[in-house]
């Protein structure tokens, strides 16, 4: 049984969307932590806890943005709506958060709440045009293949446009300060960029996708408040059916262990590659100039593997080929191993390594992203019907969000267990410190990768019931 496949345009259109997603996620990831903690001088273990809470907060918003647009009417449909009205407040608070009144920085407690404060209007703010945009995609293509084309097309727009501020950051903007990235001006400049292109990227996407309004799902209107008694009842409902689904345990579950792990690994992201590895800002500059590459790779490489090998077996072959690969590196300097600093071949090195692990994740993301929106005709399927992509997809952001904060604090709590002090310069550390944060990270990160890794098993739907979900979904 074949559908039709979407177009090139509409792959285009709905792909670009989620590049405001990945400029956020590269600043929150990369930039914020250090630049609060390390230019601003907020206690580590503060700047950690305020972006947690944020993190909490926004997973929660999750939920709601979801369930209120799959069950919205209006002349633009479900999902536009939110989707417009997202953009302006998310380019100011981006703006602001990068660029805080000198009199929010005089005291820890006016940073620390200023932070906690746009840290969670930029993420409501991102959710409001996320979860709707993202949820536009099962409707756009029901073909089994040609979902994860589409999905690579997402990955493709969302990691380039974090790579792209992330490659600028570090080889433009932070070098014109005299402090590279432990100076102010460069982070000034993020925000003034970032906020501008996730403007453009924005608004491209929303009109883009406009003209596929008439021809979306648009829900039956039982004349009930979407937050009425009977209709939150109704909500807690189709919660409880969804995690009778062993599909959607499965990836809600690998979700919440993934989104721990990267949010640990994002947040000591530039710790390492600073104080462990030794690089400068331009030579840091140079290793997500890799993902320029990698990501064009997985967008070939990953609908090619889930056609051959089905989507459960590509995802999971090449995850635990990542996580198996992840360690090598950083084992072998702590075993004094690897090349020196002085070696004509120690950032080569570095950069393959970075080039091959980054491949295999994007590969699996832009897998498991489509494994995702199969759930949709799976719980379709089981019911009346009805299509909840937006709290299948709202789910599954919760689920990463409600615990990377969880990473983003534990990397709060190993920075301080290891004592690393505040305002540190590279090469003013002893190397026992750092050792140390890196002993602790590795067992800790991996274990949750494995966790991710292995809850997949449970993952129950391949191209044949995916066909057969779908006839049952339209009632033909």
């Amino acid at each position: 049984m074949t559908h039709s496949v979407s177009s090139f345009s509409t792959k285009v259109f709905y792909g670009s969307g989620a590049t405001a997603f990945g400029i956020k996620d590269a600043g929150f990831n990369y930039f914020l932590l250090i630049y609060y903690n390390q230019v601003l001088g907020l206690d580590a273990f503060l700047t950690g806890l305020a972006l947690a809470i944020a993190v909490a907060i926004d997973a929660v918003s999750d939920v709601a943005v979801g369930h209120l647009s799959d069950n919205w009417h209006s002349k633009w449909g479900r999902r536009h709506p939110f989707m417009f009205a997202a953009i302006i407040p998310v380019v100011i608070s981006f703006y602001l958060l990068w660029n805080p009144p000198a009199f929010v920085t005089t005291t820890n407690a006016n940073l620390f709440f200023y932070l906690l404060s746009i840290a969670i209007l930029v993420r409501s703010g991102i959710t409001f045009f996320e979860v709707p945009n993202a949820a536009l995609g099962p409707e756009l293509t029901k073909d089994y293949n040609d979902r994860t084309r589409l999905m690579a097309f997402r990955y493709l727009f969302g990691w380039l446009g974090g790579l792209t501020i992330s490659v600028l950051t570090f080889m433009v903007l932070l070098p014109s300060d005299a402090l590279g990235q432990m100076g102010p001006s460069g982070y000034e400049k993020l925000g003034l960029l970032g906020s501008a292109a996730m403007l453009a990227m924005m608004l491209f996407s929303c009109i883009g996708t406009t003209r596929h309004i008439p021809e979306l799902y648009k829900p039956a209107q039982n004349g009930l408040s979407l937050y009425s008694t009977e209709s939150l009842k109704r909500l807690a409902s189709q919660f409880k059916a969804m995690f009778q689904n062993p599909s959607f345990v499965s990836v809600f579950l690998s979700a919440l262990f993934f989104g721990a792990a990267a949010g640990l690994g994002a947040a000591l992201s530039l710790y390492l590659t600073t104080f462990f590895w030794g690089l400068s800002s331009a030579q840091i500059g140079y290793i997500p100039l890799l993902g320029l590459i990698a990501v064009p790779i997985s967008f070939t490489l990953a609908p090619r593997l889930a056609q051959q090998m089905g989507k459960k077996r590509a995802a999971m072959y090449t995850f635990f080929f990542a996580i198996a690969f992840m360690p090598v590196a950083y084992t072998a300097k702590l075993a004094g191993v690897f090349p020196e600093p002085d070696s004509n071949i120690y950032l080569p090195l570095i950069m393959l390594n970075y080039l091959i692990e980054t491949t295999a994740i994007i590969t699996m993301q832009i897998i498991f992203a489509s494994m995702n929106a199969d759930v949709v005709e799976d719980r379709s399927a089981e019911s009346d019907g009805r299509r909840d992509e937006g709290l299948i997809f709202a789910a599954r952001n919760f689920a990463k969000k409600a615990v990377s904060g969880l990473g983003v604090m534990l990397a709060g709590v190993v920075l301080w267990a290891a004592n690393f002090p505040e305002k540190a310069l590279p090469g003013q550390i002893e190397p026992g410190v750092v050792n140390t944060l890196v002993l602790v990270y590795l067992p800790i990160i991996l274990t949750l990768y494995l966790a991710s890794w292995y809850v997949l098993r449970s993952y129950k739907i391949d191209k044949a019931k995916h066909e057969r979900n779908v006839v049952i979904a339209s009632g033909s």
